[in-house]
């Protein structure tokens, strides 16, 4: 019997079919990196959804079973789980906690949406129920994102007995921006995350809108809540740095670089990544100082994103253009003073390989993390982690890890492009000993954080 049992909208693997045939591969993230040293011991079980075809011949074939014992996918309409993940999960409440409404548009809560409320409610209502009728009395449950909002509300009902916490990965919305939402439906969040015994987040500001939204809304009860940054798993890291594949793509940067110093970033290509006005930034960076064409460089992996969403379709269609076009203004401002860059001033790659982005990371000379609004963020923390070139971090103070490395990064504004611009020209001319300095108190904070210390931050209350 585990310990505790964590719930979330992913398992630790996904499931995809190949010649027909269906196959699971390991996922990505602090979540799973910090979870499954503990579901191997059979200290936690995992419970997650499963709808498509892939998933449902996975189970069949007792795919998950043979990976880990303690794995519990549960199969859910997918009408219900279309609804919930992709319309209210991805259009609505993602949008919501990162203040990312173009209000003058969107939202538009119309019948639709209210039909695919009722997907989020019962698929959360189907998760509560199974999990009613398999866990041991007095289990507790660590439920993981906003996908599961008003899984507390059904679960509490069920099974009085069970000890609930929910762990927040992104930010949370302020009172003002909750209220956007429609009264019914806000209160509902409110009160099913009031049915918890405690409530956690990345960082204390995200802690706070919560606790305000609670005091603002009649049917919120903020209850008990804790702050626990995640981590990046430092010996992991180090392993994966040292794989072929990354000197591999460390050596093809360096071809692309062509002997430049190297402003990088690493990010899924999602509009909350900021990226246009990162692009807009090195512009102006260059335009403040043009020679520094000669021996500097943008290079950006943009990998893909939710590119069944037409919203980041056209996000990813804006930045290859922008680049495209800052790259011809950039080139005729050159030829006008009299000389010719290496290569193009910025690179935007759109690659979903960990090798590539690891590489980059180790390579860059400043590495920007400029989101306008973050969870966490583990680009900050992995990047300066695995560096091999003292690099300043260049971080919005928007990004839930500021809140970690305070003056250790040059925080800034991420909707102030000539703050960032005047930023990364600052990082670039750091003294050497000024660099090494700030990496060593950078890394220091950094390495005390990891997904085991932020797995205990969760469970701690457990015992008391």
């Amino acid at each position: 019997m585990a310990d505790y049992y964590v719930v979330s909208n992913r398992g630790p693997y996904s499931a995809h079919l190949r010649n027909g045939q269906p196959v699971l591969k390991r996922g990505a993230g602090g979540l799973v990196t910090a979870m499954l040293p503990l579901v191997r011991r059979g200290t936690v079980g995992w419970t997650f959804p499963i709808s498509t075809e892939a998933e449902m011949e996975a189970l069949s074939a007792g795919l998950y079973g043979k990976e880990l014992s303690n794995l519990d996918p549960v199969p859910v309409d997918p009408d219900d789980y279309d609804g919930a993940y992709n319309r209210i999960s991805n259009e609505i409440l993602w949008y919501l906690n990162h203040g990312m409404f173009s209000l003058s548009r969107t939202p538009s809560f119309d019948s639709r949406f209210y039909t695919h409320w009722k997907n989020y409610s019962a698929f959360n209502e189907s998760i509560a129920e199974h999990l009613a009728r398999t866990l041991p009395a007095g289990a507790a449950v660590l439920l993981q994102d906003y996908h599961l909002f008003l899984v507390p509300q059904f679960l509490r009902k069920l099974r009085p007995d069970l000890r609930l916490s929910l762990f927040l990965h992104t930010p949370f919305a302020n009172p003002g921006e909750v209220s956007i939402l429609p009264s019914s439906v806000a209160a509902e969040i409110l009160s099913s995350l009031g049915a918890l015994d405690r409530v956690g987040f990345h960082s204390s500001r995200w802690r706070d809108n919560y606790i305000a939204a609670c005091q603002a809304n009649a049917a919120g009860t903020a209850g008990a809540t804790w702050v626990a940054p995640l981590g990046s798993d430092l010996a992991e890291l180090e392993g994966s740095s040292a794989e072929p594949p990354v000197a591999e793509r460390s050596a093809e940067l360096a071809q692309l670089a062509r002997g430049r110093r190297i402003i990088g970033r690493v990010d899924r290509m999602e509009p909350s990544k900021n990226i246009l006005r990162g692009i807009e930034a090195v512009v102006e960076l260059f335009k403040f100082y043009p020679w520094m064409m000669r021996d500097v460089v943008h290079l950006a992996n943009c990998y893909p994103s939710r590119e069944d969403l037409s919203d980041y379709a056209s996000y990813a269609a804006e930045v290859s253009a922008a680049a495209g076009e800052a790259n011809a203004y950039l080139r005729s401002m050159a030829k006008i003073l009299g000389f010719e860059p290496p290569g193009d001033p910025i690179e935007i790659m759109n690659s979903d390989d960990y090798p590539l982005s690891l590489a980059l990371l180790r390579q860059c000379d400043v590495l920007l993390v400029n989101p306008i609004r973050d969870g966490l963020n583990l680009v900050a923390s992995e990047g300066p982690l695995v560096n091999q070139k003292d690099c300043p971090l260049v971080l919005s103070r928007n990004a839930g890890i500021a809140e970690v490395v305070g003056d250790s990064a040059t925080l800034i504004n991420p909707f102030d492009v000539r703050e960032t611009a005047l930023a990364l020209f600052s990082a670039l001319q750091l003294e050497e000993s000024e660099r090494a300095s700030r990496a060593v108190r950078l890394r220091a904070t950094l390495s005390s954080h990891s997904p085991a210390l932020w797995m205990e931050a969760q469970t701690s209350w457990l015992q008391g």
